[in-house]
């Protein structure tokens, strides 16, 4: 058989072993690679500028210091691109265990700092309650971020992060009181003025 033959031979043997290569087994159905999960970014060009500073509520209780901040979507469209990423990232993080936790499909998600000016400042985390229409709302479920926040007391070189979830009767876009042990702050309405007028500013 000369060389031409031989090649010719084995093409047709590869030809003939592929149209009799087994049928897929039943329920092994080649599917098509699941794409990636869609991030939503931030774009620049419709995103806020507001600081997390501005979309925040502060109390002072003697040496403690508290930052409260909500992780609500709406709210979030008014902050800076690099602000608005990093909180949504924390309430993806934890919004979903907390949602397990409390038994609540959706919970109203506040990012909670505490900083002190004294060394072995004592905090009770549960203590954090929030005024809405009236109700006094306590925390369902808290969330760690940092690993001091359970020793119940703060250094001054660290701030304690957690991520706090309350019912879903808690509502943002009215007055809103955040209250610790007879402290309270209820500049929530100004900030929402100036939410809004952001949120209308980039078209949201």
């Amino acid at each position: 058989m000369s060389r031409t033959d031989l090649q010719l031979a084995l093409a047709i043997a590869a030809a003939a072993w592929g149209g009799c290569a087994p049928a897929p087994a039943p329920g092994a159905v080649d599917r098509p690679a699941a794409e990636p999960r869609r991030v939503e970014r931030a774009d620049p060009g419709r995103s806020g500028s507001l600081t997390q500073a501005q979309i925040s509520l502060r109390l002072t209780a003697r040496a403690l210091r508290i930052e409260v901040t909500p992780l609500a979507a709406w709210v979030l469209e008014a902050a800076a691109p690099d602000t608005r990423e990093r909180l949504q990232s924390i309430a993806e993080t934890h919004g979903i265990e907390l949602a397990r936790r409390t038994g609540v499909s959706d919970p109203v998600l506040f990012l909670v700092s505490l900083s002190s000016r004294s060394q072995g400042t004592p905090f009770r985390p549960d203590d954090l309650h929030m005024l809405s229409r009236g109700l006094r709302e306590r925390p369902l479920a808290i969330r760690p971020i940092t690993p001091g926040w359970g020793t119940g007391r703060l250094s001054v070189q660290a701030s304690e992060i957690a991520v706090y979830a309350y019912g879903s009767n808690l509502d943002l876009t009215r007055e809103l009181t955040v209250a610790y042990q007879g402290v309270e702050d209820s500049s929530w309405s100004r900030k929402v003025v100036a939410i809004e007028a952001e949120r209308g500013r980039i078209g949201r």
